[in-house]
């Protein structure tokens, strides 16, 4: 059934603010993709606070135009999606990990990050960062290297400082 002048308006209107505030987007081609198989996409998306929407490419083109991007993705080949989330990471990293497991059935097209238009080998890259929380525990982790340091170098001191002690005791006792 097709879309009504309506709905196109909506669709247009809805994922354009939602594109226009994500902090990252990434944009697939898929065929031959089952219901069960989209399903199960959006729920791993869903999970990390993301969504999946499938629009049709020439509302697409309007959209990308809006929010200033030049992307065409008339020019693709198959059924256009477009999945966003909170975290700038988790749409590139499951959609990544998603097409290694169905290469023919899906590809990884284009993103954006922050407003700018990203290349399917940045989108790739995208995806293999660590998680915000992976990232966040580093760096805890390098700003307490140094304390961490210190207190093993004083608490050498005063092991050793009771080492040379207890030999000089062990020295002086008779056996």
């Amino acid at each position: 059934m097709a879309l009504t002048r309506q709905q196109k308006e909506d669709i247009v209107s809805i994922t354009q603010d939602q594109l226009g505030s994500a902090t990252s987007f990434v944009m697939i081609t898929f065929d031959q993709l089952t219901v069960v198989e989209i399903n199960q996409l959006r729920d791993k998306l869903h999970a990390v606070g993301g969504r999946l929407r499938i629009v049709p490419k020439r509302l697409l083109k309007i959209i990308l135009q809006q929010i200033k991007l030049d992307f065409d993705p008339l020019s693709l080949v198959g059924q256009v999606a477009v999945a966003w989330a909170d975290d700038a990471v988790a749409p590139a990293k499951i959609l990544n990990d998603f097409a290694k497991k169905n290469k023919e059935k899906i590809q990884l097209m284009s993103g954006s990050l922050e407003g700018n238009l990203l290349t399917i080998e940045q989108v790739k890259a995208l995806a293999t960062l660590p998680s915000r929380e992976q990232l966040l525990s580093q760096l805890v982790s390098v700003l307490t290297g140094p304390a961490r340091g210190l207190v093993t170098v004083l608490s050498g001191v005063q092991r050793n400082f009771v080492q040379v002690l207890q030999a000089i005791a062990d020295k002086k006792t008779p056996q």
